[in-house]
């Protein structure tokens, strides 16, 4: 047989003596790229289609081949470990776990495949976003890398999936594990039966199977649900020639995996649970238990993924119902699909609930609500790093965002101007929540300033005022600029009138203009403004071309004499290259006594650029923070602007 210097389906990866398979997938298929994976060096191609290319191959199932001649590339390691494999609806990822703990307590050197990781020796491996099964040459890859280092044993979690795309193929198995089988991803396997199917060929082609029970009297872990993955891997542990009584003694130095069942501790008082339940079944588990050990309110928080099972929307609504005292239905994965028409099947049966949008304001409307006694529970997330939208995976961890929450500044507000209708957009709706990556462009903002600790959060709002309130209502306070072309010193003193009296800084900032910020800039910008004491701070940025901005003006010594906007501005003063970016830090006694100063301006607007010609005027102390390039700012006025904030958050996001 001749030797590949690499195998692949994907075209990108093909290099020079390279084997390409040709593979059908849902949205693209491989045999398209064939002529890309010969230019880039493949020596041999397969395929299932009738064609005339060189060194080309027929074959029936160009899936089961890429298994078979990736087994081969790495010198068949499957045949070299016992390998045990777990499927089910729920349970896989925790019981996967429980298998590899028990062995590896036991003395056995052991691999480990699972959606959280791939463990090979003392390295721990990324799987990637939103995958259970690895794709398969991925797969054999991570085996032959367990035999190098000396595993005995590997654990594998196997998913509906990746048995029915073949991502498991070439692989041998000693024990198939079936936790058990519930209605699920029947958008893709289409009726419960044949997703049954899926799961019992994949235990059928196994050496030997174990059943998990449904019921059991074991209690070496959190939760029932978790007790019946603990007696399945005994269970198989024993299968194994493994003693059960010693088996059973190693749990108890088991801890459940991230995001199952996972307590984020906090001062508080309340319990605070991230867990990956995103099935009716799982979701009635774990609520059943949860409900149990709580002495207050239960507060249930979760998702319906888009493109996935409608069907399971309205039971997990009526489920978090019936057994939490309140709902928050927020996104999870709502990919191509629009939230509201999620939300409307997960409302059907629905009682004592709320729709929050946004997560992570769905995050801090949750814990907001919560006291002492009660428990707050994340659903649907877990484990998981990020976030899709629309075909883009966006970073996101609900473990993250609830730490920001517990860690926020209570004496620091930030108001949004967002009131604006963005006439050069050509479009009837408000500038700040059209889309950049398939998220609306103010989302971006609360996500940056949550991060960075901002305790309280204000958005102004006006034109299509409903529209922006529901994109991101939740935690956020709201105030109405009745006049939207008073100008931003207007909106700013619109929002101020709903600043909370703790506040001791206050922010204000563009709602339009603030995606690319992240929350370590804005962390770093206040902790400037506070160390140095002043009154005001302001960020500004050197720009090539700064048509369309406000100018930075500075006099012979350097410091800042003013700000114009451009309208304003003498030809000499658009010249200058520096431009005010829109996002001030202000001292809020300060702002207070002189925000009522603000006079109107020639175009008939109060502008907030005319605080800081108040403060030089009154000899005030100030500060400018000037970002080292416009990595993190991206105005956006116009359709051609929207389109390059796109461009730039796609490439950040890669």
């Amino acid at each position: 047989m001749q030797k590949f210097e690499g195998v692949t389906s994907d075209s990108r990866e093909v290099k020079k003596g390279y084997a390409f398979v040709a593979v059908k997938g849902l949205n693209a298929d491989g045999h398209d790229f064939i002529p890309d994976a010969i230019e880039r060096g493949a020596i041999k191609i397969y395929g299932e289609r009738d064609l005339s290319y060189p060194n080309y191959f027929k074959v029936k199932d160009s899936r089961k081949k890429l298994g078979e001649l990736a087994s081969e590339f790495y010198d068949s390691p499957s045949k070299k470990l016992k390998i045990i494999g777990v499927t089910g609806t729920k349970g896989k990822t925790t019981t996967v776990h429980l298998i590899y703990h028990i062995l590896t307590s036991l003395g056995k050197k052991v691999g480990l495949v699972s959606s959280i990781a791939a463990k090979i020796g003392e390295r721990e491996v990324d799987t990637g976003f939103h995958v259970t099964s690895p794709n398969v040459v991925s797969l054999h890859k991570f085996l032959k890398e367990m035999v190098t280092a000396g595993c005995e044993y590997a654990v594998i979690e196997v998913s509906s999936h990746g048995i029915d795309q073949k991502r498991i193929e070439g692989v041998e198995f000693e024990v198939g594990v079936l936790t058990n089988i519930a209605p699920e991803h029947l958008d893709y396997h289409k009726t419960l039966k044949e997703y049954k199917r899926i799961k019992m060929s994949f235990i059928d082609s196994c050496r030997q199977k174990v059943i998990a029970p449904t019921e059991t009297n074991l209690k070496v872990i959190s939760g029932f649900f978790n007790n019946l993955n603990a007696e399945a891997a005994i269970k198989t542990v024993k299968l194994l020639g493994f003693d059960k009584d010693k088996a059973q003694n190693t749990l108890k130095s088991f801890g459940l995996p991230v995001g199952r069942l996972e307590e984020i501790k906090n001062e508080l008082g309340i319990k605070i649970i991230v867990d990956f339940a995103h099935t009716p079944d799982s979701l009635f588990a774990a609520l059943t238990h949860l409900r149990k050990e709580t002495k207050g309110k239960l507060f249930s928080v979760f998702g319906c993924a888009g493109e996935r099972d409608h069907r399971k929307r309205r039971k997990m609504g009526k489920i978090s119902s019936d057994l939490a005292d309140f709902s928050v239905f927020t996104a999870e994965d709502p990919r191509s699909e629009k939230l509201t028409d999620i939300f409307k099947l997960m409302k059907k049966d629905a009682k004592n609930y709320v729709c929050v949008p946004e997560r992570g304001e769905a995050v801090a409307y949750a814990l907001s609500k919560a006291t002492k006694g009660d428990t707050v529970a994340f659903f649907g997330k877990g484990h998981e790093t990020s976030m899709a939208y629309d075909g883009f995976e966006h970073l996101w961890r609900d473990q993250k965002a609830i730490r920001n929450y517990l860690k926020r500044d209570l004496t620091i507000s930030a108001i949004i101007l967002a009131a604006g209708k963005g006439s050069r957009m050509h479009s009837n709706k408000p500038k700040v929540i059209h889309k950049i990556c398939g998220k609306p462009m103010i989302t971006y903002t609360l996500e940056n300033l949550r991060g960075s600790g901002v305790g309280e959060i204000i958005a102004v709002v006006s034109f299509k005022k409903n529209l922006v309130i529901k994109v991101i209502e939740g935690a956020v306070k709201f105030a109405v600029q009745n006049n939207p072309k008073g100008g931003t010193a207007d909106a700013a003193k619109t929002g101020y009138s709903q600043v909370s009296a703790n506040i001791k800084t206050l922010i204000v900032i563009n709602g339009d203009d603030s995606a690319f910020y992240t929350p370590e800039t804005i962390k770093k910008i206040i902790e400037i403004h506070r160390e140095r004491e002043r009154k005001l701070t302001f960020v500004s940025l050197m720009k090539d071309n700064p048509t369309g901005l406000g100018r930075v003006i500075r006099g012979e010594n350097g410091l800042i004499t003013k700000i114009v906007e451009e309208k304003d501005a003498t030809s000499e003063e658009r010249k200058t290259k520096e431009v005010n970016d829109g996002l001030y830090v202000f001292d809020r006694k300060w702002f207070d006594g002189n925000i009522q100063k603000v006079k109107k301006g020639p175009q008939g607007e109060y502008y907030l650029v005319d605080l800081i010609k108040l403060a030089i005027d009154q000899g005030d102390r100030m500060a400018t923070y000037t970002l080292p390039n416009d990595l993190e700012w991206q105005g956006i006025n116009t359709p051609e602007e929207l389109e390059k904030a796109k461009q730039k958050m796609e490439a950040r996001i890669k």
